[in-house]
């Protein structure tokens, strides 16, 4: 037997709403946050579901600024390791 799920239809606002959600969640699943808060920010644009939508704009925030200080840190230690080259 098989099964198939029943769609509501959707108005075009709707599906373009959906669309924008759905490739801000493919770029977050990769990883590319910026890219990923761009299209949340489309989408929040539409005022459809807007809590959700500002939901996973804070979270691309909160990992785009724990991306930020790992950077940081890595600067910093590779800064440490050229002082370090240099000297020895």
């Amino acid at each position: 037997m098989e099964h198939t799920a029943f769609e509501i239809p959707l108005n075009t606002a709707e599906r373009d709403f959906r669309d924008l959600i759905q490739h801000g969640d493919d770029f977050f699943k990769i990883e590319i946050f910026r890219a990923a808060k761009s299209w949340y920010l489309k989408a929040l644009e539409m005022n459809i579901e807007p809590d959700q939508v500002k939901h996973k704009i804070a979270e691309c925030d909160r990992l785009l600024a724990f991306e930020m200080k790992v950077f940081k840190i890595l600067g910093i230690i590779a800064a440490v390791l050229v002082v370090v080259y240099l000297i020895l």
